[in-house]
């Protein structure tokens, strides 16, 4: 087998176990980045069994000193290669894994990764506008009550509970094995509506909510090539459900400030210190608000 055919098999193996489109694109781009990498140093085609430990050091510094590229892209392929080496030494293609005693960087603390209230109402009108009854009820549920991706393809037709005035979705095992309800607001219970018009099972409380084109929607992959199909045609870039989580808590914080409480009630957050996250300001933020002391200065 060659090199390139092994590369090949790593790649589709992550394809079977549901990465990402997205995902798999940046991994390949990481793989072929070292083999550049590799034939400039050496002059040889990458072999994965003659990698050491110090070659990938030497890369990780080329990146960092030469080509300054961003701590977060260095990580990005350096997980790369560690998912990688990681599966030919399970594979039997390595005898060892080159990447164990190389460390990501420590990045500087960042933004909550969210959409902004803008970008958030363009994806809405663009998921809208393509009349997927199931994808706008998943999109608007993802985005409206802050579930998990696990948590909301769990759901089954019995746990929501959806009336003209109020209504509420109830998570019967979250992260830890939590349990909890979440109240709709009006948009979100208004497209489960018309999505369980047609659903076979929306008499029988024990059906799946979610189906697709062949059969019950369970998988998280699916989820992503839906939002991914969305984000494209919204031109953002890709992002997963998690996203639409972090969203939600930006927006419940932004019309209830300070609420950290209630915000970890709805996400299922026993501790409030994980809910603190969402209470740093953003970078821009605070960049406007420097403007604003920079304004009320009179000279």
């Amino acid at each position: 087998m060659t090199n390139s055919e092994i590369v090949k098999r790593w790649l589709d193996s992550l394809n079977s176990r549901g990465k990402s489109r997205h995902t798999l694109a940046a991994y390949k781009r990481a793989m072929e980045h070292f083999q550049r990498w590799n034939l400039a140093t050496y002059g040889d085609t990458f072999d994965p069994a003659a990698v050491i430990g110090r070659d990938i050091q030497d890369w990780k510094a080329y990146q960092q000193t030469v080509e300054k590229a961003s701590p977060a892209t260095i990580n990005q392929r350096l997980v790369a290669m560690s998912g990688f080496f990681a599966w030919t030494a399970a594979q039997g293609f390595t005898r060892t894994d080159p990447t164990s005693e190389v460390s990501t960087l420590r990045l500087p603390k960042r933004d909550i990764k969210s959409l902004t209230d803008k970008d958030y109402r363009r994806l809405l009108r663009v998921v809208h506008a393509g009349g997927n009854l199931r994808d706008i009820a998943v999109v608007e549920l993802l985005g409206g009550a802050g579930l998990r991706v696990g948590e909301l393809l769990a759901l089954k037709v019995g746990d929501l509970d959806k009336n003209d005035r109020s209504g509420m979705v109830t998570v019967r095992k979250g992260k830890h094995g939590g349990y909890r309800e979440v109240p709709l607001t009006r948009d979100v219970r208004q497209a489960l509506k018309d999505y369980l018009k047609n659903h076979p099972g929306k008499d029988d409380p024990d059906a799946d909510l979610w189906l697709g084109q062949r059969g019950t929607f369970k998988d998280r992959s699916t989820v992503l090539r839906v939002l991914e199909k969305y984000a494209l045609a919204t031109r953002l870039p890709a992002f997963g459900p998690h996203v639409l989580r972090h969203t939600f808590a930006s927006l419940y914080l932004k019309a209830n400030p300070g609420d950290v409480r209630g915000l970890a009630a709805l996400l299922g957050h026993a501790s409030l210190n994980t809910v603190m996250i969402y209470t740093e300001p953003r970078l821009g933020d605070l960049a406007e608000r420097m403007e604003r002391v920079d304004g009320s200065i009179s000279v």
